[in-house]
């Protein structure tokens, strides 16, 4: 009898033990997300976007255009007249680093806290940077097109490719050491870009009354279109951001609060309900239900049903919005159970998304 009072005693505190493990875990894992813009625009929310607050710069009247977070410390952001940006301790200071050039900076993508490029220019003029040591030094690569270019996406510490106007497409197989052109069919602006491994990526844009998104199954030898979509009368029409999570899964965001959903790999494009007729210029999701995407007039929406549903969020700013980043922090839980002198387990549980 004593024996089974024991086990059931154990079993009990166990049981309890995980409980508070889990629990702590999920508490851990609010998701940090970063949002910039107009007019020195940086905001950074740390409960998932129910609360947003500004982070202060120290820059005067820059235009942010991209930003990106590794993790919850580490992430850049760049935008007019070659600025560039970095923080290690998640936007609680940003220190300006020497890019060299005094093109606006569109787009960058890093693979690790040393290795990145940025991308930029205007028309007749591109902009390539590559930094080794996290942007302490940058350094110019030559492009090979004289378009500017609007995004960049690698997969690697060597293969990468980046996006522009007029149709333009660049691809390097050796970290940007040499780039050369891909066709892309046509002349439309492609604004964003996202690959998945090397041969399977999508690229989005638009121009004057068409917007289209592509895709490459084979690094980008070949460009397929999957969406051009003539609207009439003539205005503007553009896909402006990209993002998929897997060879399946992946949203395209543009004008009048356009959101599209994917979820084999693009041969089908569903539209969802975003509740805005602001453009959305970017597109983030950390899995396959929760997202963020931000736009004009300080829009920010997030979803926890993979877009199914949309609900707006209070920025606090009337600035348009062109980039988003968001990480899941890395939680380390580890609990010691001893249990009548026994222990009985010993636990680390480590997450992160990004």
């Amino acid at each position: 009898m004593k024996t089974s009072k024991f086990i059931v005693s154990t079993i009990i505190i166990l049981i309890i033990s995980i409980m508070f493990l889990f629990s702590d875990v999920q508490k851990a894992e609010a998701t940090e997300v970063w949002t910039v813009g107009n007019s020195d625009t940086i905001l950074n929310t740390s409960d998932s976007g129910i609360n947003w607050s500004a982070q202060t710069s120290e820059t005067t009247s820059i235009h942010f255009t991209d930003v990106e977070f590794l993790d919850t410390n580490t992430g850049w952001a760049v935008g007019y007249s070659g600025t560039i940006l970095k923080t290690s301790d998640g936007g609680a200071n940003w220190s300006a680093q020497t890019s060299g050039t005094t093109q606006n900076i569109w787009g960058m993508d890093f693979i690790d806290t040393n290795t990145g490029w940025a991308v930029g220019g205007a028309f007749g003029a591109s902009t390539i940077l590559h930094t080794t040591d996290g942007g302490a030094n940058w350094s110019s690569q030559t492009s090979g097109t004289t378009q500017a270019l609007m995004n960049v996406s690698f997969i690697d510490a060597n293969t990468g490719w980046a996006s522009g106007s007029n149709g333009a497409i660049q691809h390097t197989t050796n970290g940007g050491a040499n780039w050369s052109s891909q066709s892309s069919g046509g002349l439309t602006h492609l604004y964003d870009l996202d690959f998945v491994d090397a041969n399977t990526g999508w690229i989005v844009g638009g121009h004057n009354d068409r917007k289209r998104i592509l895709k490459t199954t084979n690094g980008g030898a070949n460009w397929t279109v999957q969406i051009s979509e003539i609207i009439n009368p003539y205005g503007q029409r553009k896909f402006l951001g990209v993002d998929f999570i897997d060879t399946n899964t992946g949203w395209a965001v543009g004008d009048n609060g356009d959101i599209r959903k994917t979820t084999d790999g693009g041969a089908n494009w569903l539209a969802q309900t975003s509740g805005t007729t602001n453009w959305l210029y970017d597109v983030n999701f950390i899995d396959a239900n929760s997202g963020w995407a931000t736009g004009a007039g300080g829009t920010i929406l997030s979803t926890t049903d993979g877009g199914a549903n949309w609900s707006a969020q209070t920025s606090g700013t009337t600035q348009t919005l062109f980039a988003v980043s968001a990480v899941v922090p890395e939680p380390i839980s580890s609990t010691l159970f001893i249990i009548g002198g026994a222990t009985l387990g010993f636990r680390k549980l480590r997450k992160r998304v990004s």
